[in-house]
């Protein structure tokens, strides 16, 4: 968790949104989001999502160990194998649990480090002139990590997209984000989609997403085709959010159809709204949302 720093230059609030599995109980949910609830003034922050694949085994304390890690600066893949391998591993199971265990855990994963234009200038300036890029995926986890395939030939469908409403408001920091798999980060400013990744268009979601494993054996490295570094700035009072897929999808199918979301998710937990399982429950019967765990990180900087 960052340190409170009352002299920082930007306040960060989060709240985080769930739901699990229509037909499924809380202890089935799968998805890990971090930090629980955030509200201080830092120079720095780091939140993270990520989606369990429910076909694999002890998905939920992969992904755990995957956000937690992320937060705390510790994104070293090979150690949290170790971890996740150590939690599992002399637990006794029935066959059909224990040949999946020997598979591993797989999960989609997206991170976001936030930090302040004192801690940033020089990146500040070369965004403010278009010199917005992806950056080495080496800057956030050691190149000895892991992942693996679910079923994907080659690289991911990916499209992160920015839009013009990007170079409107003064600068006031930048941020970066690591994707791997089909959770995604939208950025909104003045209740308007700014950025979306690594997936940007509805249809670009399917059902063999490249994941993270705990126990793969292909690198993610400095060219790993599979991992999504994107970096940006930031205007005060942007929203970020993090997504988990089912809730990514809907999201840009509502955006695409002319009927933008971003106003229903700043209005989120206030008191005359649904609560989140409610609301959710409700888009899955009228509004396409697929029945999936659904988690929601909403971030607010100032």
């Amino acid at each position: 968790m960052p340190r409170s720093d009352p002299g920082a230059g930007m306040r960060i609030s989060t709240q985080a949104f769930h739901a699990h599995k229509r037909g499924g109980t809380e202890d089935e949910y799968e998805d890990a989001f971090f930090p629980d609830g955030f509200a201080e003034k830092v120079r720095g922050f780091r939140c993270a999502v990520a989606d369990g694949a429910s076909e694999s085994a002890f998905a939920r304390e992969w992904a755990q160990l995957l956000v937690g890690a992320f937060g705390r600066r510790e994104m070293n893949v090979a150690h949290l194998q170790e971890q996740w391998q150590k939690s599992v591993g002399g637990k006794r199971l029935p066959w059909f649990l224990e040949k999946k265990a020997r598979r591993g855990a797989f999960a989609a994963f997206i991170g976001l480090s936030l930090r302040g234009a004192g801690a940033a200038t020089t990146r500040a300036r070369l965004a403010a002139n278009h010199a917005v890029a992806s950056v080495s995926a080496a800057d956030w986890m050691p190149p000895t990590g892991n992942a693996r395939d679910n079923g994907s030939d080659g690289p991911p469908a990916t499209g992160w997209h920015t839009g013009d409403g990007c170079h409107r408001g003064e600068i006031a920091g930048t941020w970066r984000a690591i994707a791997v798999g089909d959770s995604c980060l939208f950025q909104i400013r003045d209740d308007e989609l700014i950025t979306v990744g690594p997936l940007s268009r509805s249809d670009q979601f399917d059902n063999s997403p490249f994941l993270l494993g705990s126990k793969s054996a292909q690198s993610i490295g400095r060219n790993a085709p599979h991992v999504n570094v994107h970096a940006g700035t930031w205007s005060r009072d942007d929203r970020f959010y993090l997504a988990t897929d089912a809730m990514a999808q809907w999201l840009l199918l509502r955006d695409e159809a002319g009927l933008p979301p971003w106003t229903m998710l700043r209005e989120l937990g206030e008191a005359d709204t649904l609560p989140f399982d409610e609301l959710v429950d409700r888009m899955r019967l009228e509004h396409d949302l697929h029945n999936d765990d659904t988690t929601l990180l909403r971030v607010e900087v100032s």
